[in-house]
């Protein structure tokens, strides 16, 4: 599942995984490969109406995003609105998978665990975890879930049940979308790929839920302001570091080339 409704291909037959590499979302400039991110400066609050479709939303006037308010329930059972109580001035990370799955979900759920273990100092506060289920699952289905895999009562870590029409839109709205209505719905072959958002500065981040931990966390952690970054074991950037120098290299030699002429 990939791409944001309001700018699906018409071919029917696009495949959920095939259109990964097109992940974006609209107004964003979501940038491509493995990890992208992307986003705008805010300016001040107003409400704004959500247009008509699945995975509709509304550009406010400060720059961030309004999503439908739906209603879910978490592994608790408390309900929640989600864009009131998990979008609105949150940071956050966003998977879909569900508490029965056979496939990924495990693998997914361990990698997010251990990414979430390096951002432990700020996880609950300011940063949340958010798994929100395919499959209409339960509060009981979900809490085992995580209590199998010893994720239960972590700060910021939540799961999230609802209707398929909600879960559907959310999905969509989040960029993981497949204009085939079957694979669309296929749970299956759902995608594997965790959203990160700062919602108040409209900056958004996808990668692979199953990729290295140290790389996930570092692409969440850039997506604070570049002032308030937290300085964290494990997940500082060694971009700045020089670069090896090249084998058989040597810069103050003119490189040498061949012409046709002197090579006959």
């Amino acid at each position: 599942m990939s791409r944001n409704q309001k700018m699906a291909p018409d071919s029917t037959t696009l495949s959920r995984r095939a259109a990964f590499g097109g992940l974006f979302l609209p107004a964003a400039g979501l940038l491509l490969g493995g990890c992208a991110t992307a986003g705008r400066n805010a300016a001040p609050r107003a409400d704004a109406e959500i247009p008509g479709g699945r995975g509709a939303f509304a550009m406010r006037p400060d720059g961030t995003r309004q999503f439908r308010n739906h209603e879910l329930v978490d592994q608790d059972g408390r309900k929640v609105r989600f864009h009131d109580d998990l979008v609105e001035g949150q940071i956050f990370g966003a998977t879909f998978q569900y508490a029965n799955c056979k496939g990924i979900c495990a693998d997914m759920t361990m990698k997010m665990k251990e990414t979430y273990e390096l951002l432990q100092p700020v996880m609950g506060k300011p940063v949340q975890f958010y798994m929100f289920s395919l499959a209409g699952d339960s509060p009981e289905d979900m809490r085992a879930f995580m209590k199998a895999r010893g994720v239960y009562g972590l700060p910021g870590w939540r799961f999230f049940s609802g209707s398929n029409e909600a879960i559907t839109d959310i999905r969509w709205a989040f960029g993981f979308g497949d204009p085939n209505e079957d694979l669309d719905q296929r749970l299956e072959g759902h995608t594997g790929m965790v959203r990160f958002a700062n919602h108040r500065l409209d900056k958004w981040a996808a990668c692979p839920a199953q990729g290295n931990p140290a790389a996930t966390a570092r692409l969440l952690v850039r997506l604070f302001p570049s002032t308030e970054r937290p300085q964290l074991a494990g997940v500082a950037s060694k971009i700045a570091d020089p670069a090896p120098a090249m084998k058989n290299w040597n810069p103050a030699t003119p490189l040498r080339t061949t012409t046709l002429a002197s090579s006959q």
